[in-house]
């Protein structure tokens, strides 16, 4: 019998490259897009997998910062596969903005869209599994900038801090049931092409500065969604039965000299370790 997978924002990026792996795996699986715009991209995804894999493949719409969504998602996943072994929260926005240039409105969303879905999804997902007896796995895709400190990222890095920690508790509180709990965190992943960022309206000097960006790194490359699919089908296999409450950093070693990710704009001053702007002038 196959394995049911759940994912939250598959449509796209490592999500996509996540629901590519985990159906050659021979997993059923049900994810979730955001948009209209998403949509497309959805539906080429589910009619790839089937194809390709003969699996089962579900796509939902769901505007995850919305309360109830997420556990709304589970269930509808559960009812539909017929069983959940995996879930994998991935869906979120990497918004790397200084706290105080952000408006209450968007703290809010980043806040109930990358970590409290997370909570509410894994809770609901624990319950199921606990009380079907199902020995499954639950993975959150977190980031490097939640195991060191960035400029600019007092709230993204913060909510991926916090959910490499929230883990650790859901495996204690899970590890009972035979169910496992575990984090991936990337780094830099490269999931779109400069052609298609100019589509969606991006920067030159971003698209630039992206382009370059391997030079940077240890590994001098980018990752890519495949780094990050391995890691998740590792995690779910029974080749990592004695592993839960774990944090799996998939980055080039991105995080371990801490590098600028970008050039310094004009208001800004230029230091080895990072690029920061001066606010007040004392």
């Amino acid at each position: 019998m196959s394995k049911k997978l759940a994912i939250t924002g598959g449509s796209r990026g490592i999500g996509r490259g996540i629901v590519r792996r985990m159906a050659k795996e021979g997993y059923d699986i049900a994810f979730t897009y955001s948009s209209e715009r998403g949509k497309a991209q959805a539906e080429a995804l589910v009619e790839e997998v089937t194809e390709k894999y003969a699996v089962k493949c579900y796509m939902h719409q769901f505007a995850l910062n919305e309360k109830g969504t997420a556990e709304e998602f589970v269930r509808t996943a559960y009812d539909e596969l017929g069983g959940l072994d995996l879930l994998i929260c991935n869906a979120g926005q990497s918004l790397v903005n200084s706290i105080y240039e952000m408006d209450e409105k968007t703290i809010d969303f980043l806040i109930n869209l990358d970590f409290r879905s997370y909570l509410m999804a894994a809770r609901e997902a624990g319950r199921i599994m606990g009380e079907n007896n199902i020995k499954g796995n639950i993975i959150f895709i977190s980031s490097c900038r939640g195991i060191r400190a960035f400029p600019y990222d007092e709230l993204y890095g913060g909510l991926k801090a916090g959910l490499i920690r929230a883990i650790q508790t859901f495996a204690l509180d899970l590890a009972p049931y035979g169910i496992r709990a575990n984090c991936v965190s990337p780094g830099p992943i490269r999931v779109r092409t400069s052609e298609e960022m100019r589509e969606e309206g991006v920067c030159e000097q971003e698209i630039e500065d992206l382009d370059n960006l391997w030079k940077q790194l240890p590994l001098e490359r980018m990752g890519t969604p495949e780094d990050i699919a391995n890691a998740v089908a590792f995690l779910a296999s029974d080749q990592a039965s004695y592993i839960t409450g774990a944090n799996l950093v998939v980055d080039g070693a991105a995080s371990l000299p801490g590098i600028p990710e970008n050039r310094p704009k004009e208001d800004e001053e230029f230091k080895t370790w990072c690029n920061f702007k001066r606010r007040w002038r004392v």
